[in-house]
């Protein structure tokens, strides 16, 4: 209650997931659309999960969205919710990357790329563009990824 557009939520989320929660990114997309009951039991840290899911349920998004977000760091993002409705691609060559809705956009941007390292993420994809802009990261949710030590 009290936000003015869906990008404000998505950002407050994404600050309460890194910031108060301290996980790292990869937990984002666990937060926004969590896995389901009969995935999360085949996953090597299914009952993390469950219980983030479960503590964090009125932070699930229901889509359809595509996020596509940049960190005080410049990291760039881009998550696909689990209905994966809007289109989004991800393309480009080290030292530009570009995020568009369709592959047209991403041609525009970096007319001069490998087109076979473009990726169009599905719903359980995350795109991480470290700020060196080397290269892609592309995250599944079926991943494991490294949780906080306990004080």
């Amino acid at each position: 209650m009290g936000y003015q557009s869906d990008s404000e939520v998505f950002t407050h989320i994404l600050h309460y997931t890194l910031k108060k929660l301290k996980l790292p990114l990869q937990a984002y997309k666990h937060i926004i659309t969590p896995l389901s009951n009969a995935e999360l039991e085949n996953h090597p840290q299914g009952d993390f999960l469950s219980g983030l899911r479960q503590a964090c349920k009125r932070l699930i998004i229901d889509g359809p969205n595509a996020v596509i977000g940049t960190l005080p760091d410049e990291t760039c993002l881009l998550v696909m919710d689990q209905k994966k409705l809007r289109p989004a691609t991800v393309g480009g060559r080290e030292g530009a990357w570009a995020i568009a809705s369709e592959l047209c956009g991403v041609d525009a941007l970096v007319p001069d790329r490998d087109p076979s390292l473009d990726f169009q993420p599905m719903r359980e994809h995350t795109v991480i563009i470290p700020p060196h802009r080397k290269e892609l990261e592309i995250w599944s949710q079926y991943d494991p990824f490294p949780l906080p030590q306990a004080a």
